[in-house]
């Protein structure tokens, strides 16, 4: 990692409502019979818990015993500021923070969301940083600690250091290194100056970067570490165009045994959610695995994962972009972004495009695990890779066995309601409708039968 007088490296130079930082506030309350006449987006936005399996335990304080708000938080806040302590992460005083934002002034406002905001600011020696404020409560405060055990556990050059935290009052503030060129989605997708063109090199070198960054969550760490919500809003991006994989406001501890986790509370971000986590709750670095399976997609057509560049509107850039990848290298090149005007490496090419591929099987056994995934882009496993596509071309007859399941449900909340504009149920507000017909109902052809 570079030392902290660099250029500035997070985030934006304006404020941005899709700040990849940002958390969206989840109710408790299950889905009414009203809930039915409303979108899956909005239904998952309003009614799903955020999370269920993610919370750690910490036996020393009995959270359930706590009737009183601010009895728990207060002496919640006291164990966090125990474990920053414990575990030698930085706690700023309240002062320093309040004044390297300008006393959190709206000029320094970087991003904005239901439960927190986001701030630049500049620490005394000089060092730009983003400045994420949530507002406590017993949920937060717990997912806060959740998330300060994992992002504390890492160490490595393409995922953003966490510099340290704040606890006032009701607010729960983490410090981050800024990173002006802002995320990849802002560089594929933005508007007028936002949007820049990546080179393919560029482009080649993110893909390989955030492989690296989830093989190591993955696979190095000393407990496994699923992000569950790899996008590309979550890759920021520094001035040499460097990645670095962000957010962990989702992320839990993998489980270190064969076994899946199951959990009933859906979060993450239509568009690069795994059919097996969406329809039925199966958690793995799997989920990790396809969802960046998208990101690769974006990188390879400079399209959206939802959106609307196609004459068929709101449709998935996997849907759009399966056939061509199966059908071989001659379609591969109607996937490719125009802007980058011819200007790519074919084989670099054909790697990635492999990758994709193999990331969106939507058979989770069939799915390759990230270390795969790194060696086809590396060029080491290139055939072993496309003798193993070629081999699950007919994965849509694949005898998994799934557990029960409520997908069919969701599938009829979904279809009543396509036009809504909120894609996000995660930690970053979307603003791009989503095309579910297609996208589920390939998914979901099982389901009904598996009740």
């Amino acid at each position: 990692m570079s030392s902290f007088d660099e250029k500035a490296r997070f985030g934006v130079s304006d404020p941005k409502p899709g700040w990849p930082l940002l958390q969206t506030a989840g109710s408790k309350a299950r889905p009414s019979k009203d809930a039915r006449k409303i979108s899956v987006v909005k239904w998952v936005m309003t009614s799903l818990p955020r999370r269920s399996l993610s919370l750690p335990a910490y036996p020393e304080f009995d959270t359930s015993a706590c009737t009183n708000e601010g009895v728990f938080r207060r002496e919640y806040s006291e164990l966090l500021l125990d474990k920053c302590n414990s575990i030698g992460c930085r706690v700023f005083d309240y002062n320093v923070i309040k004044c390297s934002t300008s006393n959190f002034s709206s000029a320094n406002l970087i991003g904005k969301g239901g439960c927190n905001s986001v701030y630049k600011g500049v620490l005394p020696e000089g060092r730009p940083v983003a400045v994420k404020v949530l507002k406590s409560s017993k949920e937060s405060l717990k997912n806060f600690m959740l998330e300060l055990d994992i992002i504390t556990s890492i160490n490595h050059k393409r995922i953003t250091p966490l510099l340290g935290i704040c606890v006032k009052d009701n607010e729960l503030i983490s410090v981050y290194e800024f990173l002006s060129k802002g995320s990849l989605e802002q560089n594929l997708h933005g508007d007028g100056k936002e949007r820049s063109i990546l080179s393919w090199d560029s482009r080649f070198g993110i893909a390989f970067g955030i492989a690296e960054a989830l093989h190591y969550l993955h696979n190095e760490c000393s407990k496994p570490i699923i992000h569950r919500d790899v996008k590309s809003s979550n890759i920021l991006l520094t001035e040499e165009l460097e990645p670095q994989l962000c957010d962990f406001g989702l992320a839990m501890w993998g489980p270190t045994s064969p076994f899946l986790l199951m959990d009933s509370d859906l979060v993450g971000t239509f568009g690069y959610l795994a059919p097996e986590y969406f329809m039925y709750g199966k958690i793995s670095d799997k989920i990790d695995v396809y969802s960046f399976g998208v990101v690769l997609l974006e990188l390879i057509s400079g399209r959206k994962a939802i959106g609307l560049e196609t004459t068929k509107a709101k449709e998935s850039l996997v849907m759009w972009a399966k056939p061509k990848l199966e059908s071989g290298e001659l379609n591969l090149k109607s996937i490719l972004d125009p802007c980058l005007g011819g200007k790519y490496d074919e084989t670099q090419l054909q790697r990635m495009a492999l990758a994709a591929k193999l990331c969106l099987n939507p058979a989770a056994r069939i799915r390759p695990g990230i270390e795969k995934i790194l060696c086809i882009l590396k060029g080491e496993e290139y055939e072993d890779g496309a003798k193993l596509a070629n081999d699950d071309d007919d994965d849509d007859d694949d005898d998994e066995v799934y557990p029960d399941s409520h997908a069919e449900s969701h599938l009829s909340l979904a279809l009543l309601d396509v036009n809504d504009n909120s894609t996000s149920f995660s930690s970053v507000d979307q603003s791009s409708p989503l095309c579910v017909e297609e996208y589920l109902k390939k998914r979901c052809s099982r389901s009904s039968s598996l009740e």
